[in-house]
């Protein structure tokens, strides 16, 4: 009788994972705030390839009064791109209109093109967006960050900027680019990040701040942080410098720009990456106006993880995590700047499993916070003490009402801790701590699902990043928090039968 009923409990269990799969099939061009979000692509079907999500911006009610301009970005695998940029411009339901690959872009060095990790910002004052991604030179042994920048008017003119697939490394869309940080390969660059200066007025007002990790060409075991500015209309660029002073692994730096002009950058370092703990780094930098660099005070530590994810596989869900500290900041009412910051680790001990990958049982997303400009920081404290899986921690100041969102995955909701959902936590207005989270996405993704077709780079399981951006009129009701987000849910058609594929996908929560 005992294995009667386990028989039955199987296949029951059977029976619900395949109306699930139904479920999703079923969804898969669901509204932006439907079960699964949006597919924002506009691949056809047909052996479709994978998009990974890697970041999102937004102006709002720029593309018409309450429909916000929206541009996002994410790996692409069909050839028109490393990455691809997607833009919505006539719908409230997250679909894309428009489409490509990033520009290539020539200086007297060489031509560059696109090599991925394209990361974008918008800049609401001064009616732009900006894209940062890394270049390698056509015909030199040099790579470097590029910058491309677009305004609203650029993309909302559909003679300049036509609807649909734009052709791979065409322009049309972009309106100034440079290449900068330019070194030989064995200083190869990895994880560029962007921000801008949203003041009008002031030393270095409207400048584009960038980082990158750069190895050390005598020993590219180890990397350093460097930081560049640029002038905001056309995009002329600061030498870089480091910023990272003696640490030996500095990697995944997070720039943000406070509401004062003050530079502000997060990162993580470590003597032994998966062995040792690891270190979260703050940096305060003065702007000098762009093409002059920043001058940068010495790192100031945040905290020592001792329990740090490096690339380490998550529970029972097939990806890996990294500990990627990233920050935003939040004018108080009473003229000062909180800073917010959040990163993913291992609540239990990693498991090492030698030259593998190691294995973290338990992943959560963790936050702390400062109030005098990153010089000490309020204990470290879960977003959600909730059960499972979380991770892919990203974090986003609504300047309009003083929010502060915080996205993340999470497999709370499955009992076997392999399906993960997406949550955005909401601090409030004058608190320091997450309210209730927000479930939006109901339905599940399946991360061991993926496209038949395997291409090259081809990221594994869900990537390794949430896009996040949030922005309103600071009227109630009228806020946006867009999440770009990786999700399978959507399905492509092989020799006619229909199988999961791994999209970009976006959704939000109007508040």
């Amino acid at each position: 009788m005992k294995r009667c009923a386990t028989l039955v409990m199987f296949a029951i269990l059977g029976l619900l994972n395949l109306l699930a799969v139904a479920g999703a099939q079923a969804v898969g061009s669901s509204p932006c705030t439907g079960p699964n979000g949006s597919r924002f692509n506009l691949e056809p079907r047909p052996n479709a390839v994978v998009q990974a999500a890697q970041s999102v911006a937004v102006l709002p009610s720029r593309a018409a009064p309450g429909i916000d301009l929206v541009l996002a970005t994410a790996t692409e695998q069909r050839g028109i791109g490393p990455d691809g940029f997607y833009v919505q411009r006539s719908t409230t339901a997250c679909k894309p209109d428009l489409e490509g690959g990033l520009p290539l872009i020539s200086n007297v060095f060489d031509t560059f093109a696109p090599f991925g990790t394209a990361m974008a910002a918008a800049d609401p004052v001064h009616d732009a967006f900006f894209i940062a991604d890394l270049r390698f030179g056509l015909t030199t042994d040099d790579n470097g960050v590029g910058i491309v920048r677009t305004s609203a008017a650029q993309l909302l003119d559909k003679a300049a900027c036509p609807d649909g697939t734009q052709a791979s490394g065409s322009a049309p869309c972009f309106t100034a680019a440079s290449v900068f940080n330019i070194t030989t390969l064995n200083a190869f660059l990895s994880n560029p990040l962007i921000a801008v200066d949203q003041r009008t007025k002031g030393t270095g007002a409207g400048d584009v701040y960038s980082v990158v990790t750069q190895a050390d060409p005598n020993n590219t075991l180890h990397t350093a942080i460097f930081l560049m500015a640029c002038r905001n209309a056309d995009l002329n660029c600061s030498n870089s410098i480091k910023i990272s002073a003696g640490d030996l692994e500095g990697d995944f730096a997070w720039v943000q720009v406070r509401p004062d002009g003050g530079i502000t950058v997060s990162y993580r370092n470590t003597s032994f990456p998966g062995i040792n703990p690891e270190d979260i780094k703050f940096v305060r930098c003065t702007a000098n106006g762009a093409p002059n660099a920043p001058t940068c005070s010495a790192p100031v530590l945040v905290t020592r993880e001792k329990s740090p994810i490096f690339a380490s596989f998550i529970g029972d869900v097939p990806m890996d995590d990294q500990l990627f500290p990233q920050h935003a900041h939040r004018l108080e009412s009473g003229g000062t700047v909180a800073t917010f910051l959040v990163y993913d680790r291992c609540a239990a001990p990693v498991i090492a499993f030698g030259f593998v990958s190691d294995f973290c049982p338990k992943t959560e997303v963790v936050m702390t916070s400062s109030t005098d400009d990153g010089k000490t920081w309020s204990p470290i404290s879960k977003v959600t003490s909730s059960s499972g899986q979380q991770f892919f921690g990203a974090i986003a100041t609504d300047e309009s009402t003083g929010t502060v969102n915080i996205a993340y995955y999470s497999t709370e909701h499955d009992p076997f801790q392999q399906r993960p959902q997406v949550f955005l936590a909401q601090v409030a207005p004058g608190m320091t701590a997450p309210g209730t989270p927000h479930l939006l996405t109901s339905a599940s993704a399946d991360a061991q699902a993926s496209s038949p077709l395997i291409t090259q780079f081809a990221p594994a399981g869900f990537g390794n990043r949430i896009g996040l951006a949030a922005a309103g009129t600071g009227t109630i009701g009228q806020s946006h928090a867009y999440v770009g987000f990786t999700w399978n849910s959507a399905f492509g058609t092989y020799g006619g039968v229909p199988m999961p594929d791994m999209n970009n996908h976006l959704t939000l929560l109007q508040y």
